[in-house]
């Protein structure tokens, strides 16, 4: 039982990762990213390329993270800044048309073959007494655990933090006060898309890498962040690491309703607690 909660906090700590790059796009800029998955699978293939080349895959994590922040800020200052007067409909087809860009760019590459992803710190299973866990799993947690300590001193401790809390609550009124909102917007693009590739290297390890193995991911990050609530950083968090434990007890106990499990989940959370566990009613409404 402590085993598989243990394998469900890691694999909702991916799902958290990937849920709060939503959040945040989504509460500061009001876009919803249809993106997020792909990104990360696109920054796994540019880690991949960099391992091909002989780079230990450790070492690519800080690659990613730093290749998936300049994209970010590419992107934002492209396209979403460019197309800021477009519908909220129109926005969502930008963000799935770089879905598509990023597909395409790795499957002439790449090839659409599956490719196995050398895991990120090689080696047996941890044993703490009766508790087995992989070396994977372990990575994932204590990852998270920095990057989500990282992001809320960022967000609550610092000037460009709280100047992004305050355009989630009031665009109009940060406007009025001075606060920059094009370089606000391009810092969350940045820090979400740094969020996706790391998301993206964690999950590449424990299946094959291939251009639609992040489109599960994002569906799991859209459900986590719907029942965490979603314009709440911390309800995405939250949402992640219970879907994932939630997950895992299912498809051990009822494994018959596995696949279907999150599409329930989310229809329940839309019919029973619309807001979310930590959202507001704008959550609601989004």
């Amino acid at each position: 039982m402590f085993n598989l909660v243990l394998r469900g906090l890691a694999t909702g700590s991916i799902y958290s990762l990937t849920a709060v790059g939503i959040v945040l796009i989504l509460s500061t800029t009001n876009v919803m990213n249809f993106a997020q998955g792909d990104t990360g699978m696109f920054l796994t293939y540019i880690a991949f390329f960099f391992i091909l080349r002989g780079i230990a895959p450790s070492l690519t994590l800080p690659i990613v993270i730093v290749a998936g922040a300049v994209l970010g800020y590419l992107v934002y200052k492209g396209l979403i800044s460019k197309a800021k007067k477009s519908s909220h409909l129109g926005m969502m087809i930008i963000t799935l048309g770089l879905t598509m860009i990023f597909e395409g760019i790795v499957a002439t590459f790449f090839g659409n073959i599956p490719l196995l992803f050398p895991p990120l710190i090689p080696g047996d299973p941890v044993h703490f007494g009766s508790v087995i866990l992989d070396r994977q799993d372990i990575l994932c947690l204590v990852t998270a655990l920095v990057v989500f300590g990282i992001l809320s001193f960022i967000l609550y401790r610092t000037k460009i933090g709280i100047a992004a809390r305050s355009i989630a609550d009031d665009e109009y009124a940060s406007r009025v006060l001075g606060i920059p909102i094009n370089r606000i917007h391009s810092f969350i693009w940045a820090i979400s898309f740094g969020l996706a590739g790391l998301a993206g290297i964690m999950t590449a390890p424990r299946l094959s890498l291939q251009p639609l193995f992040m489109v599960v991911v994002q569906l799991k990050a859209f459900t986590a962040a719907v029942l965490g609530g979603m314009n709440s950083v911390t309800g995405a968090i939250w949402g992640g690491l219970i879907l994932g434990v939630m997950e895992n007890l299912v498809a051990y106990y009822v494994p018959a309703i596995k696949e279907s499990f999150s599409l329930l989940l989310i229809v329940a959370i839309l019919l029973f607690l619309p807001n979310g566990l930590f959202g507001s009613r704008e959550a609601g409404r989004s």
